[in-house]
């Protein structure tokens, strides 16, 4: 493996660094303020009451996901396989709102609302897997 970057491996870099931001920053708000957050998703409030400890539970998910999506970061040419861990759950959960609205548990404009997040996250991850797997850099 080549330990010089060029653009492209920049770029799988920096879309690792924004999932992992968005994750970290969304874990953190989970764990310290989980009712603030249950709020501050308006898609969220739609789902039932809240639950601080659920919400935290969920929040470690995405801090757990988050830090190995930053670890991956560092280098993901040679972390490449820390990106696929970082993003499984996150990818799971995406698949779990696309099922969601396929089955009519919840509504098109709830997931659109959700999207940015939910779906937005993993896709970062995919795509700079799918730019390190077109250039044989994994």
């Amino acid at each position: 493996m080549p330990d010089k970057f060029d653009s492209f491996d920049r770029i799988a870099q920096l879309l690792l660094l924004i999932a992992a931001v968005t994750t970290v920053a969304n874990g953190a708000f989970m764990l310290v303020k989980p009712l603030d957050w249950y709020v501050f998703v308006p898609s969220v409030v739609t789902t039932g009451p809240p639950n601080a400890h659920f919400i935290r539970d969920i929040g470690l998910a995405y801090l757990g996901s988050g830090l190995i999506l930053f670890y991956a970061a560092l280098h993901p040419v040679r972390r490449w396989r820390a990106a696929v861990v970082g993003g499984l759950w996150l990818s799971f959960h995406g698949l779990l709102h696309i099922y969601e609205v396929a089955a009519g548990i919840c509504g098109p404009a709830t997931f659109w609302a959700d999207a940015p997040a939910v779906i937005g996250q993993p896709a970062l991850v995919i795509a700079a897997l799918i730019i390190l797997r077109m250039r044989k850099r994994i």
